[in-house]
């Protein structure tokens, strides 16, 4: 698991994740980690993908489930961004969950399955870019879509997080977002042992050749 949100902040969409990627046993123990994970991926600098949840499956060598969105962007690199933002998050979540089905034998809706990803992307509203943050929660089958913010992760982090992601911050500079959400992901990591590493973080323009990294492990 993980803990990853997303913000927007004036013409930018933030996002931030830790880099720690755990295997547990069937009781909920520890059994090992790493703290290289990467939990987002940024196509063309023109939208992000976040990743929580089931991370590897053990066929062979394990399988990174992070191939599964890979595959996706390959196989509509050419077209992508001729749809609207709720096709493309729609696109990736069915292949989610057909990959997880039928290729691989498992039930996405299972909780033991679980995986919750986040997109952040410019979308055109009647000739305005309009930054807006979607999500899926596979054991929920849920989606929410067009937020402002957006936190996944183990469940353990949500009370921890949740009050800084209620907080009214809207009249905020950049650095005051960036240095309160790093605030928040200390106080989760020093509760929650499955969060844990270097924080990534990337932030998406409305101009794309203005998108960075801000921290890159």
């Amino acid at each position: 698991m993980t803990m990853v949100i997303a913000h927007v902040w004036q013409n930018k969409i933030i996002i931030m994740a830790d880099s720690r990627s755990s295997a547990r046993d069937k009781d909920g123990k520890m059994l090992e980690f790493d703290d290289k994970a990467n939990k987002i991926i940024e196509i063309q600098n023109k939208l992000f993908i976040g990743h929580a949840g089931l991370r590897k499956i053990p066929i062979g060598e394990h399988f990174d489930l992070n191939e599964i969105t890979m595959h996706f962007i390959k196989m509509n690199q050419n077209k992508l961004f001729d749809y609207s933002g709720e096709l493309i998050f729609r696109g990736l979540v069915e292949t989610w969950n057909r990959t997880l089905s039928e290729k691989l034998g498992r039930n996405p809706f299972d909780l033991n399955n679980r995986f919750c990803l986040l997109m952040g992307i410019f979308e055109n509203d009647n000739g305005k870019l309009i930054p807006k943050i979607h999500s899926y929660q596979s054991h929920f089958n849920e989606f929410q879509w067009g937020g402002t913010k957006a936190v996944i992760g183990d469940d353990p982090v949500y009370e921890i997080i949740l009050p800084y992601y209620e907080t009214d911050n809207a009249d905020w500079t950049f650095d005051e977002i960036i240095d309160f959400y790093r605030k928040g992901f200390s106080e989760v990591m020093n509760k929650v042992e499955t969060v844990g590493g270097p924080i990534d973080i990337f932030v998406l323009d409305e101009v794309p050749e203005k998108s960075y990294w801000l921290d890159r492990k």
